[in-house]
């Protein structure tokens, strides 16, 4: 007897399982960026036609992969925000000055469709304020000691 599998109505289900085997596969972040020794991701949502989530703090180590696309916070959203050039620029920046460190800040929509919205092909009103920090080497262990 076949099983019948559900099939999910929107594009987003598919597109996150996709992000997640993407950031499987990425390198570590000491691989991509070898002078940065932690990176904090700070975001903050925006949505002027919902209820808003809440914020989020994601701090990235060594060892962490190198990936810096997130969901929508929107379940039923196609779409995701892409750091990825922001945190090239801000550690292409801070590594002409010894040790590693900088921040960055910037703002960002995203450009999925949530299910509601399909038929119209509207896009999505979730925006986000972002905030990266960089940090040297060793610079973790100093700030626990103060």
């Amino acid at each position: 007897m076949r099983v019948a599998v559900r099939k999910s109505a929107s594009g987003a289900t598919p597109r996150r399982e996709r992000m997640l085997i993407e950031r499987a596969r990425a390198p570590a972040l000491r691989n991509l960026y070898p002078d940065l020794g932690q990176l904090e991701i700070e975001l903050v949502f925006d949505d002027y036609s919902a209820p808003t989530p809440s914020p989020q703090l994601r701090t990235l180590y060594p060892a962490a992969p190198a990936f810096f696309r997130f969901p929508c916070p929107c379940t039923d959203c196609d779409g995701d925000f892409d750091l990825t050039a922001a945190v090239a620029a801000l550690v292409e920046k801070s590594s002409k000055r010894k040790p590693i460190s900088g921040s960055a800040r910037g703002t960002l929509t995203c450009l999925g469709v949530r299910l509601r919205d399909r038929a119209d092909n509207k896009s999505c009103t979730m925006g986000v304020s972002y905030k990266l920090v960089a940090f040297p080497h060793g610079s973790a262990e100093r700030l626990k000691e103060l």
